[in-house]
């Protein structure tokens, strides 16, 4: 029977290679201790030693590379570290087999993660690494079953188990947790201070950065969040900013390659997009902050595509045309005449049947667009359109804008000239 060699860097490199083990025989090997340290550490060997060469194989993607370098017969680890790399039932046999204690835990919480029981085992017995790596299993397991408390209360004694022995380990439960009570009960202090001590611990990793990403990705939601909810939202939004800017920097995928999470680096861009919108325009800097922003709903649109993602399509393309129509520029028409076209795109894609009130709202700011171009006509069709749909939703905010651009309209026709009031988008569009 066989057991593991303490500690372990488990749960520290992305998935599978953070399920691997490292073999109680590969650690006579030159360079493996200080390599399991480093990863301890949150940092990547350099360079890695051949006898972690399927460690490394695993950690830069090629799963079934990796897989190859393993021996399954070569003991129970092997047998283990196989069946993480492949999901074969022959290495899961050898695994259980000659395993006991912590690394017949990890057997069964890998054979629970790849379909092969319907059992996890029981943390109790546990220590470290190992009980964490256990209770975090047993947390996804909760939220399978919307038991957010229970799956919180097995992350929080996660996170108590590791600590100790990995900070690095510590630091990313504790920024699951942030993210799992940001999602049932949206963002507060408490939140913000669990991300920012996460992202804080995590900074500088290497081994982590793809963790190190979506939390900052995710404190970002959460002061953008609070930002729309706090007299100090514009400071709530610098710092959403930094978070994005550094989310987009690990994100970013190198001159020459694929982006490998196109979804989530589009998400970033569109979310720092919004803050520059939402902070005030005082001065030349924050003329910059508004072409910056179009220039990332730009971005996200390459990976935001109609067919694959239709929602944060039509999301993006109405923030790029509400954005467009006040851009600080030296052809203001150009800009205005994409505006309407842009939003010609989501009025295809959207249905007044289903969303009465949001389809409103992109015929009034197209309409809105439409005079600013003195297209009155027209302008005057989508803004009647967009008053009737609002009358009968209740929504008297956007009737008052609606009903102070088409007295614009009027003026204008008149030879009055064009007032203030019809430079507002509809709110919520």
């Amino acid at each position: 029977m066989t057991t593991i060699a303490r500690p372990q860097p488990l749960g520290v490199l992305a998935l599978p290679a953070g399920w691997l083990v490292v073999p109680a025989d590969a650690l006579a090997a030159e360079g493996v201790v200080a390599a399991r340290d480093r990863l301890l550490s949150g940092l990547l060997p350099d360079p890695w030693p051949d006898a972690l060469a399927a460690h490394a194989t695993a950690a830069g993607g090629d799963t079934d590379a990796a897989a190859a370098l393993v021996d399954p017969a070569a003991g129970p680890e092997h047998a283990y570290n196989h069946f993480v790399l492949t999901g074969e039932p022959s290495s899961l046999e050898l695994a259980r087999a000659g395993a006991d204690g912590d690394l017949a835990a990890l057997v069964e919480v890998a054979a629970y993660a790849l379909g092969h029981t319907d059992r996890l085992p029981d943390a109790d017995a546990l220590d470290g690494e190992v009980r964490a790596h256990v209770l975090a299993a047993t947390a996804a397991a909760f939220l399978e079953q919307r038991d957010v408390q229970s799956a919180l209360d097995a992350l929080v004694a996660a996170e108590e188990a590791a600590t100790p022995v990995s900070t690095v380990l510590g630091a990313l439960l504790l920024g699951q947790q942030a993210g799992l009570l940001q999602e049932a009960q949206g963002a507060d202090p408490d939140v913000v201070n669990a991300y920012v001590e996460a992202v804080d611990a995590l900074r500088g990793m290497t081994a982590v950065e793809h963790a190190l990403g979506e939390l900052a990705l995710g404190l970002g939601t959460a002061y953008h969040e609070l930002a729309a909810s706090r007299e100090e939202g514009s400071g709530l939004l610098v710092e959403a900013v930094r978070c994005y800017h550094l989310a987009l920097r690990i994100l970013k995928a190198p001159e020459g390659r694929p982006q490998e999470r196109p979804e989530r680096y589009a998400f970033a861009h569109s979310n720092l997009a919004l803050c520059y919108l939402a902070m005030p325009m005082t001065g030349d800097r924050d003329k910059l902050r508004r072409g910056v922003a179009v220039q990332s709903l730009r971005e996200a649109l390459k990976y935001y595509t109609r067919e694959e993602h239709p929602a944060e399509w039509a999301s993006v393309t109405l923030n790029l045309a509400n954005a467009m129509q006040y851009l600080p520029t030296t052809h203001p028409v150009e800009n205005l005449v994409e505006a309407v076209g842009l939003y010609d795109e989501v009025l295809a894609v959207r249905s007044a049947d289903e969303d009465p009130l949001g389809y409103a709202r992109v015929l009034a700011n197209q309409g809105t667009a439409l005079s600013h171009l003195g297209i009155h006509d027209r302008a005057r069709e989508r803004l009647d359109e967009a008053r009737a749909l609002f009358a009968a939703g209740g929504d008297s905010g956007a009737l008052v804008t609606v009903d102070a651009a088409l007295r614009d309209i009027d003026a204008a026709l008149q030879g009055v000239g064009t007032q203030a009031s019809a430079a507002s988008t509809v709110a919520g569009a």
